[in-house]
């Protein structure tokens, strides 16, 4: 015998009425809205995730101007150093400007060698050995005008020794060491600092 919702008493069709409503709420709720809401949870921790990555950008974004012209004052500076400290072996230049200071100074160059460059992070130390002869005053003059030279020589392992010679009173050897810089690994390194600010 089939029951039809007219035979029950209006309470028994409101109380059927009223569970079936909770029974689709709840196959809604089961089916689309837990669903949805897990969606939206997992949507609002991406854009929270979004948001703290564009505060970070926009805080090197805004820091770009300031490094592009703390960038343009390097180039400037590196230009003026680059006289300094050349990008490439210039041997021949070497050899005619220390051969200058050397004569200037009343010295003679009684051996000269060229040793094999040492390479740093973005530069190479280039040993020159110098064997000298002339007097105690004239090897002073001579240390003077290195330091004033437009290219950055320093004097290490200096020996001095008394000549017998009546025209030379000292011999010396000393190892001047010059520097050259090596552009390709400097732009590695700039770019690898470049990145770490990034990462920051």
């Amino acid at each position: 015998m089939a029951l039809s919702l007219n035979d029950l008493s209006p309470k028994q069709q409101w109380l059927v009425s009223v569970a079936l409503c909770f029974l689709f709420v709840g196959m809604y709720y089961m089916q689309f809205w837990r669903s949805t809401s897990q969606q939206i949870t997992r949507t609002e921790n991406e854009i929270a995730e979004l948001k703290t990555e564009l505060q970070r950008i926009q805080a090197v974004a805004n820091s770009l101007p300031e490094l592009r012209e703390e960038l343009s004052g390097l180039d400037r500076r590196l230009e003026v150093l680059a006289h300094i400290l050349p990008e490439e072996y210039e041997t021949a230049d070497l050899l005619r400007g220390v051969g200058t200071l050397a004569a200037q100074s009343n010295l003679d160059i009684r051996d000269l060698e060229f040793r094999d460059p040492v390479p740093y992070e973005f530069y190479a130390e280039s040993p020159i050995a110098l064997e000298l002869t002339g007097t105690y005053h004239d090897l002073a003059r001579f240390f003077d005008r290195i330091g004033k030279f437009a290219r950055i020589i320093n004097v290490d392992d200096v020996s001095i020794s008394a000549l017998d010679e009546s025209d030379a009173s000292v011999e010396a050897t000393v190892t001047a060491m010059t520097f050259i810089f090596m552009e390709d690994e400097f732009d590695n390194l700039a770019a690898d600092g470049f990145e770490e600010l990034l990462a920051q």
